[in-house]
Formats: C-alpha cells, structure tokens, sequence
C-alpha cells in the first residue's frame, strides 16, 4: 500500500540530453523540482514578503493514491491471481510520472542600508518543502529477482532467503515466505524483522510458480525528498546597472529512492517512510546582474555547499550536493499601465544538463499603483512542456495558478505528465 501521508518523512555541458542509462528517477527529480524553482525565481520574492506558499501535482497523482491503497488490501490467496488484479489497478498509470510538491517559506525584512556606494535589502528567509514522483512500470520479475533487488538489506540474508525460497514448494502457495524461513531455520526472527522494517512490508507471499520463474509484475519507482533553508539573503543594486542576490545559510536535505516489486506490493510495501539519511550543510546562493535600459541579464549559482553541518551515519541523500547554475536575460517593455516582458534562460546541476534546462516565454499584463495592483498572464516553453498562467497582484496580497502542458510524448520511454499549480503571497 503506497501511503501519501508519510511523505513528509518525519517532517556535460552539451545542449541535447544523451541518457544511455535509462530512466533514473533521482535525475528526473533534480529537474522537475529545477524548474518549479525557476517559476519561483520569475516572480522573485522581494525584500517585504512574509508569507509564501507553493502547490504542485500531476493530474492523476491523487487517484493513484487511491487506487494504489487498494493493491495491499488484495489477498485472495492465489499470488498470480494478485498479481493479475494489481496489473489491472495500476495499468493506466504505467509508465507516467506523479508528482506531488508543495512548499512554504517565511520572511522578516530587516531595514535596508548603504554601504560601500552598495544598496543593501536584506531579510531573513525560512521555510522547506517536501517533492515525492512516483512512477509505476510494468517489469518481468519473480521472487528470486526481487530477492536480489532487496538491495538494503545484507547479501548474506539475501543468500539465505534464496536458499529457503528453492526448499519450498507448490504446498507453500499463499503462505509468507518470511514466516517459513523462520520456521525452517535460514533466517532469524530478527533478520525477518529487518527486512519488514527496511522495505515496509508485513509478509512476502509466496507463490511456486514465480518462484525462479519471470512472469509480468508491476513495479512501483519511488522517491521523495525533503529541503529546508534558514538564513539571510541581501538584494542588492549598485548604480543604475549593477544588481544581485547573496544569501548565506543553513541547507537540510533527506530523502528516499527505492523501487518496490508487485509481490512487495502485494505485502503491504511501498510507503514512503521516515529517512534517516538527513544532511546539513552551509550554503550559499549569489546573483550578478548587469542592466542597461530595459535589458537586464544575470548568472547565478544557487545552493552551493561551503562546508557540511551535521550528517547521519545511515548514508547521505541522493539528491546529492550539486549546485544549481543559471543564466537568465529579460527585456521590459512598458506603455501606459501595460507591460511585456519576454525572458529567457536556462539552468543545470549534476544529472542533467544546459539543453535540459532551456526555457523561453513572456510575462504580459497591466498594472498600476507601482505594480501593487496587477495582472499578468504567462505563456513559457521548455522542452517538455508549454506553460501558461495568470496571476493577480492585490495590494497585500498575490495569487499565481499555472498549467505546465506536456508537449513532449515521453522522456527515457516514461510519459511526460501535465503540471497544475498554485503560489499564494503576502506581504507588507
């Protein structure tokens, strides 16, 4: 059973994309979450926001939940039989990412000041987010296979398990393995436990026709990670054309990657449970813009490691340490109380590259009151999707939905997936 309310967990530089591995979850993880920060960074905090919240999921994530939920409730006593009901289930999610992503964050304006002929605004920023895919496939395994992917538990426990596995037979049907390599002595209670507890699974039904024989099986990618950031950012303007952003502070990360079998499944696996891999480092972002007229352009490089914090003995996440790179140009173009803006850039960080991140659109709308009052719709292209969005700016208050529309068929043979949106803001 695949549970949603746990993913909080406890609270190369080509332009074209060459992937020779396969699909990898943990990259496609790196640049979806990538490109949700650059939406964020397009409409850009300021120095008197307060409040900030992000929403973001895939049409379908929410009905796979649900019909995801039913597969651990299956129990007819015939595991083939199993098998074939959570194909069923799952058969029109194969193959397609879900996503579910959502964050806040909170700021405190600190008085500006001038220093060095430098404009200082600084504030005080706080606030995390959590971002799990999920991505269902259809896979050939048996139960020897998925013995040899339990990966995160001992080799030797996996060697006995396979042992016990060839030692039963058609009188085994329906029974759990883990209980029956207790019983015959090649496992220990203890060693049963562990892995109920690293894979969260209450059973391994057995079934001696998929014993050491391949037949088609669903299979569960999953990953979910969890980032909070605390510490001070100062906006800054030099002259009428030198501008930029640094910040200094605290970077916590942890996630989960794993991919759970059909018998898995069918054992009550697939939660998304607690980590124990949480890394913190102290990081740092910093923007150089230069602006001339109404072009203005800048290159940044957000999240980069000085030195680390703290870590677990259990590993560190997989996300890993690497900074994000940017490069980002826009022009401004203002008539009365309308204004246009088209922009342009791209972004990078270990596992994917500059051609990945490639993005082009423009923000078109009216405003007044030095912009306090506005509305602004979005039309944006990367090589995915086509973004269209509107937001409304009302004095205290801003509210942005958006809809990412796959223009891409598939990446790495998984199907691209629609975006939906949402940002809400306040400030003083």
């Amino acid at each position: 059973m695949i549970s949603w309310k746990k993913t909080v967990l406890a609270g190369c530089l080509g332009l074209m994309t060459v992937n020779t591995l396969g699909y990898d979850i943990v990259d496609r993880a790196k640049l979806i979450d990538d490109r949700f920060k650059t939406q964020e960074m397009l409409r850009p905090y300021g120095h008197d926001f307060y409040l900030n919240i992000n929403g973001a999921m895939t049409a379908d994530a929410m009905d796979l939940k649900d019909d995801a939920d039913k597969i651990g409730d299956i129990d007819s006593g015939d595991v083939s039989n199993d098998l074939d009901q959570a194909n069923q289930i799952l058969e029109k999610y194969y193959d397609k990412e879900q996503v579910l992503r959502a964050k806040i964050d909170f700021g405190i304006p600190i008085f500006s000041f001038n220093a060095f002929g430098v404009n200082f605004e600084p504030n005080f920023r706080f606030g995390g987010g959590v971002l799990a895919i999920l991505t269902p496939r259809k896979t050939q395994s048996s139960i020897e296979t998925i013995i040899d992917n339990l990966d995160q538990i001992p080799a030797d426990v996996r060697s006995q398990l396979k042992t016990c596995l060839n030692a039963l037979g058609p009188a085994d049907d329906g029974k759990d393995l883990l209980v029956e390599c207790v019983s015959n002595g090649s496992i220990t209670q203890a060693q049963a436990d562990y892995v109920k507890e690293t894979y969260n699974v209450d059973k391994i039904p057995y079934e001696s026709s998929i014993a050491t024989t391949t037949t088609t099986t669903p299979s569960v990618d999953v990953y979910a990670k969890v980032e909070a950031k605390a510490g001070l950012w100062f906006d800054y303007t030099k002259g009428e054309h030198f501008f930029g952003t640094f910040g200094l502070y605290g970077l916590g990360r942890l996630d989960i990657k794993k991919s759970v079998d059909g018998v898995l499944l069918l054992g009550g696996g697939g939660n998304i449970d607690t980590a124990e891999n949480t890394l913190i480092n102290a990081a740092i972002d910093y923007r150089f813009g230069y602006k001339n007229s109404n072009y203005s352009a800048f290159a940044a490089v957000e999240e980069l490691k000085l030195a680390e914090i703290s870590s677990e003995d259990e590993g560190t996440p997989s996300f890993g340490n690497s900074a994000l790179i940017r490069l980002h140009g826009q022009a401004d173009y203002k008539l009365s109380f309308f204004k246009l803006s088209p922009f342009a850039g791209t972004h990078m960080r270990s596992g994917y590259n500059l051609g990945d991140g490639l993005y082009l659109g423009a923000d078109w709308g009216m405003h007044t009151w030095e912009e306090r009052i506005a509305l602004t719709f979005r039309t944006q292209l990367d090589k995915e999707h086509f973004t269209l969005g509107a937001a409304a700016k009302l004095w205290l208050l801003q509210l942005d939905l958006q809809g990412k529309f796959a223009v891409k068929d598939s990446v790495d043979d998984i199907k691209v997936s629609n975006y939906y949106s949402a940002n809400f803001r306040l400030f003083f």
